[in-house]
This record gives structure tokens, C-alpha cells and sequence, in this order.
């Protein structure tokens, strides 16, 4: 295990349920015994499961006010107070509402890469136009991973990992090898087009770190958007992400200019079936490809040593 912390000693105290008055919807699924997924209106989903006498959430929701009816559902559905809360990344979507965890005592943990995003947002001042908004106590926790961390009990296995830098250099996922229960992140969702443009992602990363989930005995997986069950995701979004490589490497070869990626992508050999060829999915194409010109680039011209 390869861990440090980025403040003082962790905390241990329940989560309280908080009042359920202007909360946002959430759709509630329940994956496996002990384990549920959430799919907020808005933003990312959100899951959580039962370990030991308390609970681990991973990802926040995008708002306090998403994260706090998170809460609720999860005193509905386990009777348990939450403990941990891990980050699959530093996105808003999945970090935005951290520090209602946090005001609450969960431990927070995340991927060292990560932790500078998440603390901005664990120890965000409380939204003035939110009187239910609180502000984490100082010295709050902020675990974070390099590598993974197993936690092992009597009656169950959970095993935090980073597989390498993929839709960013600071993605964990989170395995439950008994449930056989995966959270992914965003590195395998069950939507069509993957975000690519964060400017730490690792394109080829990414597909090498699909192809070892794939590996994973799965049954069920709570992904970062998407329908929350169907593992089907890993694959999707694997063949997404290799197809977008490879024509981001074929524009460059060719050199075809980005003001016309949109005509040469509207082409029936460069199209990936059941994705639309829209603002996203261009903007995918032109960000890998521009890291993947300023990786040859650097091959082409190594640093001069003194």
C-alpha cells in the first residue's frame, strides 16, 4: 500500500441525515447486497456500500445540495453512518459537493494527482445562497493514493486502484472482488462519447487501463454516467477511445487541418457506430490529437544533455 496524508489524522464520526426538503431527485439502484448507485438529474453518478458498521461513498455529486440527498438516500437504504468517501477524480461533477462529507467528518480520500483539485474543493467557503451549505473543519482529511490501497475484513474485500493516467493522470477505481462490483469513474462509462479534453488525459493510457479492466470478473458496475448496472461500459468505451487514437493519428499523418476534422469524421470509414458526429466528439478528436502531436515531438527533438 502506498498512501500519505495531506493533513491531520483522520476522522471517525457518523453522518447524521439531513432535513429532505428541496433536495434534488436521485434514482436509486440497488447493484448487490450492500452496494447502491444514484443517478442525480444532474452531473455524476454516485455509489456507495456497506463496510463493516459504516458506509463508503464514492464520488459526491456535483452540488452540496446533491451530496446532501445522497445522505439520505444512503440512511434510507443501510441505517449506517458514512465513514469514507472516496473521488474517483477531480472533476466538478464528481467532487462538487465533497465538502458536505467533510463538514460531516467522512474521510476523504483520492489520488495524490487529485488532491490539490480536491482540497479547493473540500475547503470551499459555504454557497451564501444556500443556508444548509457548511464548511469542512480545518485539519479535515484528505487521504491520497499513489498506487492502491486493499482494505480486507471478514466479509469483504474492497480494493481502491490506479491503473495509470487515463481520462486524467489521478483516476482510482474501486473493485469489490466478492460483490464483483466495479465503480469506474469516468474511465469506463455507460453513455456514448467519453469526455477526452482534460488536459492531463492520457489517451493511450487510457486504452491500455481498458483493456486490463476487461480482465476484472465483473457482474455488475456503477460507471461515473450512465445506466448503473451493466458492465457493458468497459467495452464501449475501449472501442471509443482506441478508434478516436486511431483517428487522431490518421489526421496527423494525413494532415488534415482541425478546421476540417468535422468533414473527414463525417465520412462513413472514419465514423464509430452509435456515435454522433457532434460537438464532443470533434472536440474529443482535435484534443488527442493535439496531445498526440505534442508527444511526437518531443520523440523528434530529446532534450539536449549538458
Amino acid at each position: 500500500m502506498k498512501a500519505r496524508f495531506v493533513s491531520a489524522a483522520a476522522l471517525a464520526v457518523s453522518l447524521a441525515a439531513l432535513p429532505a426538503a428541496a433536495q434534488p431527485a436521485l434514482e436509486v439502484v440497488k447493484v448487490a447486497e450492500g452496494v447502491w448507485g444514484a443517478h442525480p438529474q444532474a452531473g455524476a453518478n454516485v455509489g456507495w456500500f456497506v463496510s463493516g458498521d459504516g458506509v463508503v461513498v464514492v464520488d459526491s455529486g456535483e452540488t452540496p445540495a446533491i451530496a446532501r440527498a445522497v445522505l439520505e438516500k444512503i440512511t434510507e437504504t443501510t441505517k449506517k453512518p458514512v465513514r469514507t468517501l472516496i473521488l474517483t477524480h477531480a472533476h466538478a461533477d464528481h467532487v462538487g459537493g465533497a465538502r458536505v462529507f467533510a463538514a460531516k467528518g467522512a474521510q476523504i480520500v483520492c489520488h495524490e494527482n487529485a488532491a490539490g483539485t480536491v482540497a479547493n474543493y473540500v475547503f470551499a467557503s459555504p454557497d451564501p445562497k444556500d443556508p444548509a451549505d457548511a464548511r469542512a473543519p480545518a485539519g479535515s482529511p484528505i487521504v491520497t493514493v499513489s498506487e492502491r490501497i486493499f482494505f480486507v475484513g471478514p466479509a469483504q474485500q474492497v480494493q481502491v486502484l490506479w491503473l495509470g493516467a487515463a481520462h486524467t493522470n489521478g483516476d482510482l477505481v474501486v473493485f469489490l472482488p466478492r460483490e464483483k462490483v466495479l465503480f469506474s469513474g469516468d474511465v469506463a462509462i455507460n453513455t456514448p462519447v467519453p469526455y477526452m479534453q482534460a488536459s492531463s488525459c492520457d489517451a493511450h493510457g487510457w486504452e491500455r487501463l481498458l483493456v486490463r479492466l476487461a480482465g476484472l470478473p465483473l457482474e455488475k458496475m456503477v460507471p461515473g454516467h450512465g445506466t448503473i448496472g451493466p458492465t457493458v461500459g468497459i467495452q464501449s468505451t475501449g472501442l471509443y477511445v482506441q478508434k478516436t487514437n486511431k483517428l487522431a493519428r490518421m489526421l496527423l499523418e494525413t494532415g488534415v487541418p482541425e478546421e476540417y476534422y468535422i468533414a473527414k469524421l463525417r465520412e462513413p470509414d472514419n465514423r464509430i457506430e452509435g456515435v454522433p458526429v457532434g460537438d464532443e466528439h470533434v472536440a474529443n478528436v482535435k484534443a488527442v490529437a493535439r496531445a498526440e502531436r505534442e508527444r511526437l515531438s518531443k520523440q523528434a527533438s530529446p532534450e539536449k544533455k549538458g
